[in-house]
């Protein structure tokens, strides 16, 4: 099974109890919260994913880890993903679930790439904009890219808007490449 499909398997089973129990994002935020906390601290990190520490200790650790500071359900889904050793996918798994959550919700994902971070107002705008042209809310989230040499890069759902500075020159440069130059012309 390819890491694509492992994840949105955990990930639509997990969607399907939050559904269930009606508790969607309250699922979501715990999760996230958990996967911050887990990937964040490198020591936490190479502890869920080294081959040398028993898998049973593991589950333990996870249990206690878990227990009393998140809901019963994603208490459960921490412990069977780290029983079933699927700990390295979890961040993939917090993403496929966010991606149903939207679908349910009839909301789109926004990712807004720049060089540096936007205003309040330039985001604001551009999630207005690409709200009212898809007609659905948006969920945004913002990353910075150093290699942009300016610009932005908007990606909602499937769809690509490439704003980048560095995009406006290839176009240039394409459009030049496709001029044709009479005969005579440098002369």
């Amino acid at each position: 099974m390819s890491l694509n499909q492992i994840s949105k398997v955990y990930a639509t089973a997990l969607l399907e109890l939050a559904k269930e129990t009606n508790s969607l994002e309250s699922t979501e935020e715990e999760l996230s919260t958990l996967v911050d906390i887990f990937f964040s601290d490198e020591s936490i990190r190479h502890y869920f994913l080294s081959p040398l520490v028993d898998p049973s200790e593991k589950v333990r650790t996870a249990e206690k880890s878990v227990q009393g500071k998140a809901s019963e359900i994603v208490a459960n889904f921490i412990t069977l993903v780290v029983r079933k050793n699927r700990f390295l996918y979890l961040k993939d798994i917090l993403e496929d679930y966010r991606t149903g959550v939207d679908r349910l919700k009839n909301r789109s994902s926004l990712r807004i790439i720049s060089k540096d971070t936007l205003s309040k107002e330039a985001v604001d705008r551009i999630t207005k904009s690409v709200s009212s042209k898809f007609g659905r809310e948006v969920r945004v989230t913002e990353h910075t890219d150093l290699n942009l040499i300016g610009g932005f890069k908007i990606y909602i759902d499937d769809f690509l808007i490439d704003a980048s500075i560095r995009a406006k020159l290839a176009g240039t440069r394409e459009a030049l490449l496709q001029k044709k130059i009479p005969v005579g012309a440098f002369e």
